[in-house]
């Protein structure tokens, strides 16, 4: 009897060391009750933005704008509404997927005649918060800092 609850305390201890080293991000949590899906899936607002360090209130891309939506829904499907102008702007078609046990995030849309195609790497990922970076075409390095608009799991 003794050795059986020493081999299930064991395990338990395996499986939670595990699972805590998979969802660590640089920037927290250390510790969530809620997959990395659950966390993700939701409408969130584009808050902050930098480009190679430099925090940006405009760029060229629409998209990278502080102040865009991004829907993420739980069939990896992305929707991005953007303000061009005086004008909202939706993607026509978009996708995601989380890639690296869950470290990284692939970013897939097209935009106004222009396709967002990225994998960035997760920064933080908590209900309320996302932080992630990725690397342009021209080697520009990007950080997007988002707020949780709705922490409703679809």
């Amino acid at each position: 009897m003794k050795k059986t609850a020493n081999i299930t305390l064991s395990c338990l201890f395996v499986l939670m060391a595990v699972s805590l080293t998979s969802c660590k991000y640089d920037e927290g949590p250390f510790l969530s009750f809620r997959t990395a899906e659950e966390r993700l899936v939701g409408y969130w607002k584009l808050a902050n933005v930098q480009k190679n360090g430099v925090d940006m209130d405009s760029t060229e891309l629409i998209a990278n704008n502080p102040g865009c939506y991004y829907a993420f829904f739980s069939e990896r499907m992305i929707s991005v509404s953007a303000l061009d102008g005086t004008l909202w702007r939706e993607s026509e078609y978009g996708s995601w997927d989380f890639q690296n046990r869950n470290k990284e995030l692939y970013v897939n849309f097209l935009l106004k005649n222009k396709r967002y195609a990225y994998t960035a790497v997760i920064k933080r990922l908590t209900r309320d918060q996302l932080i992630y970076e990725y690397y342009d075409a021209y080697n520009n390095l990007w950080r997007f800092e988002f707020e949780s608009r709705s922490s409703m799991y679809y």
